[in-house]
């Protein structure tokens, strides 16, 4: 169900598929880049969402887009759900601050009466514009961190980047890339669009060997999500499926997106039977390097504080929530 009230005539509901050309742009212009504000991401999304949708569109062009969603006991918050690794107005950075300051005058106007909005960044200017706005209408307004998105700021080459780690970090890559490398067949590549059902299915069949939280994540829910967002994400080549191979069987597998200047790792799976080989590190290091050759300026972890990432070299990046109610 979508919903059509439009009480702010700078932020006016609009059918997403009349606006698609112009939020493909205002996502394309967003940064940092994401590929979770793009529409076809929150197509998924809404599709595996029973509430109801609203498609906030900024400025007539639009210039800005918001996907919100109406929970059944009135509540308001960004489209996507627990799987939308961050969640925000996509607008271009000079538009960002006045696009959500005109989006929450559409919350207050609507009437909500409970908002919250998960997975903020904090280097966008939406939670303080939200804030400001919702404070000054009435509402009792919370913010708190929530969680880490760590991201690796890459170098020029894939040497200067491995440089650039801890002596520790840097030691311990290198001895398990060696160790990887030293047994047979190993390889890491890109896989092709015709590979893509094959990858997928392996991808699949890896974490159903897995154990303990990683083996729970994947129900028959998570993964019909999965497949439809690849068959979204595919058509405008930003998907990304690595293949690790070792011992002449794939061996891993990461499910990311390249968006922007930033390559995303959203999932991973790996075969526990050789997990003396650290396939972990392994493929995500070779997934550096490529995306270094590839020209990315980004490699983002997305969220999570495993150690991993921070032995990969990553930086926090905050994601918040922002909760108010009159």
């Amino acid at each position: 169900m979508t919903l059509t009230t439009s009480p702010d005539a700078g932020c006016t509901p609009r059918a997403p598929g009349e606006i698609s050309e112009a939020w493909s742009a205002a996502a394309a212009r967003r940064s940092p880049a994401s590929i979770f504000l793009t529409p076809e991401w929150i197509a998924v999304a809404r599709a595996h969402d029973a509430s109801e949708h609203v498609t906030l569109a900024v400025g007539a062009e639009p210039r800005a887009v918001a996907a919100l969603a109406r929970a059944p006991d009135g509540t308001l918050s960004f489209a996507g759900g627990e799987l939308t690794d961050e969640q925000d107005v996509a607008a271009a950075p000079g538009d960002a601050r006045t696009a959500a300051a005109s989006v929450a005058r559409w919350i207050v106007a609507d009437g909500a009466r409970r908002v919250r909005f998960d997975y903020l960044p904090d280097d966008t200017p939406t939670l303080a514009a939200f804030a400001e706005v919702l404070s000054a209408a009435g509402y009792a307004v919370t913010r708190r961190r929530l969680v880490t998105s760590p991201r690796v700021t890459l170098a020029a080459d894939f040497e200067t980047y491995v440089q650039g780690l801890g002596k520790k970090e840097r030691h311990e890559l290198r001895r398990k890339l060696r160790r990887f490398e030293g047994a047979p067949d190993t390889s890491f590549r890109w896989a092709t669009d015709a590979e893509r059902p094959r990858v997928l299915d392996r991808f699949f069949g890896l974490h159903r060997l897995s154990k303990g939280d990683k083996a729970r994540f994947m129900t028959a829910e998570t993964e019909a999500f999965f497949r439809d967002v690849a068959d979204a994400i595919a058509p405008t080549g930003r998907l990304r499926l690595g293949v690790l191979r070792a011992h002449g069987a794939d061996a891993a597998v990461l499910f990311a997106f390249a968006y922007g200047d930033t390559l995303a790792l959203y999932n991973a799976a790996y075969d526990p039977a050789l997990a003396s080989l650290s396939l972990g590190i392994a493929s995500h290091a070779f997934a550096i390097r490529e995306a270094i050759a590839g020209g990315f300026a980004v490699y983002d972890l997305l969220r999570g504080d495993e150690p991993y990432k921070y032995d990969l070299g990553a930086a926090d990046r905050w994601l918040w929530r922002l909760e108010a109610a009159r």
